[in-house]
């Protein structure tokens, strides 16, 4: 049975907006070859603090890790379930998985645990210009005969991009467990091998050069691949409602189709050694498993997706259509991925103080209620103050001692005449001071 790890309340309000599909959706056992990572290639990081933004990649799975120890495998993704894998005891099993993806948010409190600690409030908006994800490509035919000539084989790596809006939100159920929150594509659409509702596609040929090692005795060597995304990829704040809309999440699929001929029961990969007459190309990717203690998810959105092909031909699995989200497996899933994203809405005073702060709405007009979230590293003293340009103090709307951790308060403006103002939060011996419109 999974275990609650982090004391973590699933209010109402959080689902309210959810599908009620999602209860007839059960957790699923993984089915299919588990093929053993040989890591190849470090993974690709940068951290950039710059004065009044932020950039770094974004790496889900090793918050997870923080937690939870995982087990490191390559899954392998064709076109359909025709083709075949011989095992090392020369068991034959036809190909279960056709495409991958995740979904992400940044302010995941688990995202904390990792790399330079910095977590994205709800509130900030934020740009994501690269995916990274180690893959491998085992490629046996580079020419085939095409019209009486040969002709160099260019298989195809598919990559759909979806915003919020292009993502069903729901949960679902585990046996005994309290509901756990995904999002994934709200449909699956075989032709296209992926979504037909999608912010941005991009195909991207395989060649030989981007092929890697066929596999030894211990696995398959991974390489690593960053895909950029076109400039202006901006990523929306979740401030729209009280209740997390998850409009600040991303997501990403990859799919894999090869120019090859194929006849049913042809072989991907024969592991005894057996000789392949019809060879073929294959895709793989990386991902990991938890066998370990399990890591819930119900407040934040950070989940991958299957497409197993009985999904792909148009059926179900143990209730789930379109994809199965990664947290529903008994085994909890995750795809090895990260984005690289960029804020303009986190600048370094608060990167290298105690506190992260945002207000929103900004501009806000005089009849509404300015809201104010903040990060504290450490529990301490807290106080808000707005000055007008001038330098007087017109108002103090936060003063009190706050724990370590997120919180959100509402700042009382009634009173205060339209124009431009200072806000100065004052959080032990951190400062803080950005300016605030309000308008009429």
């Amino acid at each position: 049975m999974k275990k609650q790890l982090q004391k973590i309340a699933l209010v109402s309000l959080i689902v309210a907006g959810f599908s009620l599909q999602a209860k007839a959706q059960s957790e699923v056992r993984a089915k299919g070859i588990l093929g053993t990572e040989i890591v190849t290639d470090v993974q690709v990081k940068s951290n950039a603090k710059m004065k009044a933004n932020y950039s770094n990649w974004k790496f889900p799975v090793d918050a997870i890790e923080q937690l939870a120890s995982l087990d490191r495998y390559v899954n392998f993704l064709f076109q359909d379930s025709t083709v075949q894998f011989i095992s090392a005891e020369g068991t034959a099993r036809f190909n279960t998985w056709t495409s991958v993806g995740a979904a992400f948010t940044p302010n995941d409190e688990n995202i904390e645990l990792s790399d330079d600690n910095v977590r994205l409030s709800r509130y900030n908006e934020y740009t994501v210009d690269s995916l990274y994800f180690p893959y491998l490509y085992v490629r046996y035919v580079d020419s085939m005969d095409v019209a009486g000539s040969m002709t160099e084989v260019v298989d195809t790596l598919i990559v759909q991009f979806f915003k919020s809006e292009n993502l069903e939100s729901s949960s679902f159920t585990p046996t005994n467990e309290d509901p756990e929150l995904y999002m994934k594509p709200d449909n699956w659409t075989p032709s296209l091998l992926g979504s037909n509702n999608t912010s941005y596609e991009i195909k991207i040929p395989l060649r030989g050069v981007d092929s890697t090692a066929r596999p030894s005795a211990e696995g398959w060597g991974s390489r690593n691949r960053v895909v950029a995304l076109p400039m202006g990829f901006d990523i929306d704040s979740d401030a729209a409602t009280e209740a997390l809309a998850f409009t600040n999440a991303v997501g990403f699929s990859i799919s894999y189709k090869t120019m090859l001929d194929y006849d049913f029961g042809d072989t991907m990969e024969a592991r005894n050694g057996a000789e392949i007459t019809n060879k073929l190309n294959y895709f793989g990717h990386s991902f990991f498993s938890n066998s370990s203690v399990q890591v819930k998810q119900t407040k934040y959105i950070n989940n991958s997706w299957w497409v197993p092909n009985t999904i792909a031909v148009g059926g179900n699995q143990n209730g789930w259509r379109n994809s199965v989200a990664g947290n529903a497996y008994f085994d909890d899933r995750y795809v090895n991925y990260a984005f690289h994203i960029t804020t303009s809405t986190l600048g370094t005073e608060d990167l290298n103080d105690n506190v992260t702060f945002g207000v929103y709405p900004n501009p806000v007009s005089s009849s509404e209620t300015l809201k104010a979230d903040f990060n504290l590293i450490n529990g301490s003293d807290v106080t808000i103050e707005i000055y007008d340009l001038l330098g007087n103090k017109v108002k103090e709307v936060v003063n009190g001692y706050y724990s370590g951790g997120e919180h959100k308060v509402d700042l009382n403006i009634l009173g205060l005449s339209a124009g431009m103002y200072i806000y100065s939060v004052k959080a032990g011996s951190s400062v803080v001071a950005k300016k605030i419109t309000i308008t009429d």
